[in-house]
């Protein structure tokens, strides 16, 4: 893509989410503050997949939260819409590490429980709670409870009640982290089967690399202390949905050195000359 046809395209696809020099301290009872983030420029744009990759520790969950609501910047400010974002809101999904299901409830109950909070009567709302779980593969388990459900299928709900609202904007913490590595293989698939099919707009923290190019069509790099984005990525060509092409492991084994902050990590000479190389196409 051009320099004239990106630009062409963010002025014609403005950002839903953005940071704006943002930082973010947390202060103990006499103790001096420490800061988590700082300098934090962002933009995220309708459709996007953002992948946010990091080490524990390193703030990428509290960016998160930080473009969710949850947490207000101490310096700087997150926009929504362009507009200053003052709280949480219900056009903001938000899906967790762990599950955070109503045990008391069913799977069409969990799902539908977004549009029950907000008044509404469930003959206004029955229909898109049976097409999201048509959609997801779960109107089978409809009525089961999530003590009977696997932890696969217990995040396949809450990512379901996530989407059933139609929020402008999905975030994921980590939600495949507790997962083995062929459950979460298959909900990786899921996550990005549902994307294509939505091209709702996501954001994702990872610390798994490999999650990290799989799913994202731009991947964010934060690390350092205070956490700053180290790296910004376009993996939108279709190579990077093959976890042994080339280019995939190439690039894999370059963030591997980043997010491990080896001495030689910042001068490697692949400086992402293969992602610049490939951004004609997205997954599909």
């Amino acid at each position: 893509m051009s320099s004239h046809s990106s630009a062409l395209y963010e002025r014609q696809h403005p950002a839903i989410l953005a940071c704006q020099q943002v930082a973010k301290a947390f202060y103990a009872h006499q103790q001096s503050p420490f800061t988590a983030l700082e300098g934090i420029n962002l933009e995220v744009v309708r459709g996007d997949f953002v992948t946010i990759l990091g080490r524990s520790g390193g703030g990428k969950s509290t960016l998160l939260k930080l473009l969710g609501g949850f947490i207000a910047p101490t310096s700087g400010q997150v926009l929504f819409h362009g507009v200053p974002l003052s709280g949480i809101t219900p056009k903001i999904g938000m899906v967790f590490q762990e599950n955070t299901l109503y045990p008391w409830l069913t799977v069409e109950q969990n799902i539908g429980f977004g549009f029950k909070v907000r008044g509404k009567q469930k003959h206004q709302y029955a229909l898109r709670v049976q097409e999201v779980m048509e959609h997801v593969g779960l109107a089978p388990a409809r009525h089961l409870y999530p003590h009977q459900l696997s932890g696969g299928m217990k995040q396949r709900v809450s990512i379901a009640r996530s989407l059933a609202i139609q929020p402008d904007v999905l975030l994921l913490d980590e939600p495949f982290s507790a997962l083995d590595i062929q459950l979460r293989r298959r909900l990786q698939k899921f996550l990005l089967n549902i994307w294509q099919e939505t091209k709702a707009t996501m954001v994702m923290v990872t610390h798994d690399v490999e999650e990290a190019i799989l799913l994202g069509q731009k991947l964010i790099v934060v690390g350092g202390q205070p956490g700053q984005i180290m790296e910004v990525a376009d993996i939108s060509d279709p190579v990077f949905n093959d976890r042994y092409d080339r280019h995939f492991l190439d690039l894999q084994q370059h963030l591997e050195r980043v997010v491990g902050e080896e001495p030689d990590a910042m001068e490697n000479p692949f400086s992402l000359a293969i992602v610049k190389g490939h951004q004609t196409t997205s997954h599909s």
